[in-house]
Order: structure tokens, then C-alpha cells, then sequence
């Protein structure tokens, strides 16, 4: 038997109701003000500065994210990611200047 026939079927009402549950589950459970606050802060004008550096000067963006993490408050994911998207930049950039030799 395939999966798609194992599952229930559901009418239009349940399915409705089970959409509406599955929603004020996710506003309820997974943003709270606190989230919502740590984006808000991520998105200011000194993180924009911050995550040009590591993309126009990688050694500098790359080191200044990671002193100032809590200052920028940055999550262990956040720093990883831009220290990810920094490495890849330089490399790029020492690839671009080898060519040009």
C-alpha cells in the first residue's frame, strides 16, 4: 500500500479545523517577543556595516563579527553562516587575483 492511502481522510471541515489549530500552534509556540526582538536588532544599521565588512573585507568583517557577537547579537548559527559567507568571499577574491597575474 502506498503512504497517500494510508493516511485519514479528512473532510473539508476537519481539514479546515486542523489548519486553524496547526496556525495558532505556530503564533502561540514559535515567535515569541523575544525572537521578534533578536531580529529586529540583527536588521540595525551596525549589523548591515558589520555583514558588509565580511563581504567587501573578509579578515576584517570575519574577525569584527566574532569579538562583537553579543554586542550584535548574533546567535552561534548567525556567526557560523557569515563566517561561512566571508571564507567564500575571500577565496573568491585571492581566485580573481591569481587570474589576473
Amino acid at each position: 500500500m502506498s503512504k497517500a492511502s494510508k493516511r485519514q481522510k479528512l473532510t473539508p471541515e476537519e481539514l479546515k479545523e486542523e489548519n486553524a489549530k496547526l496556525r495558532r500552534q505556530v503564533v502561540e509556540g514559535y515567535t515569541t517577543p523575544e525572537d521578534r526582538q533578536r531580529i529586529v536588532e540583527t536588521l540595525s544599521m551596525r549589523n548591515v556595516g558589520a555583514y558588509a565588512l565580511v563581504l567587501f573585507l573578509p579578515p576584517v568583517g570575519i574577525w569584527y563579527i566574532w569579538t562583537r557577537r553579543e554586542e550584535l547579537h548574533l546567535n552561534n548559527t548567525s556567526v557560523l553562516a557569515w563566517t561561512f559567507v566571508g571564507i567564500v568571499t575571500f577565496i573568491g577574491y585571492l581566485r580573481l587575483i591569481i587570474q589576473s597575474l
